[in-house]
C-alpha cells in the first residue's frame, strides 16, 4: 500500500461514534478504541486455546498521541506510550487477554501500605 493511500484511509477511518464520544468518555477513558480492543480480545480467546503455561507481562506500545493515560517510562527504548497488561501463551506468544493501564482510579481508596510499615 502506498503512503498516500494509507494517509487517505487514516483521514476517514473512525473507531467510535463521534456524537456519543463525550458521554462515553465520562465512564470509559479508553472509549475511543475500547470497542475495537475488546472485540480483538474476544476473538483472540475464541480462536485459540492456550497451553498450560501462561505469562502476564506489561508492554509499552509507543505513541505520540496525547491522552490522560500516556505513560513515560524512561528505562524503555520508546519513552512514551500506552501501557498494556497482557496475558500470553508462553510457547507461542499469542495474546489471550489484555487491558490498558488507564492511570489511577479516582474512586479507589487510599492504600493501607503506610499502616503496615510501622508494624
Amino acid at each position: 500500500m502506498s503512503r498516500s493511500d494509507f494517509c487517505e484511509i487514516m483521514r476517514f477511518i473512525r473507531f467510535d461514534k463521534k456524537n456519543q464520544r463525550s458521554q462515553r468518555l465520562q465512564t470509559d477513558k479508553f472509549a475511543l478504541i475500547s470497542e475495537v480492543w475488546y472485540k480483538f480480545i474476544e476473538n483472540s480467546q475464541n480462536c485459540y486455546k492456550p497451553g498450560e503455561h501462561v505469562t502476564i507481562n506489561e508492554q509499552l506500545f509507543p505513541t505520540k498521541a496525547r491522552c490522560k493515560f500516556t505513560q513515560n517510562m524512561p528505562n524503555k527504548p520508546d519513552k512514551f506510550g500506552i501501557r498494556f497488561w497482557l496475558a500470553s501463551d508462553v510457547s507461542t506468544k499469542y495474546v489471550i487477554n489484555g487491558f490498558p493501564y488507564l492511570g489511577k482510579e479516582e474512586n479507589r481508596r487510599a492504600s493501607t501500605h503506610k499502616k503496615h510499615q510501622n508494624l
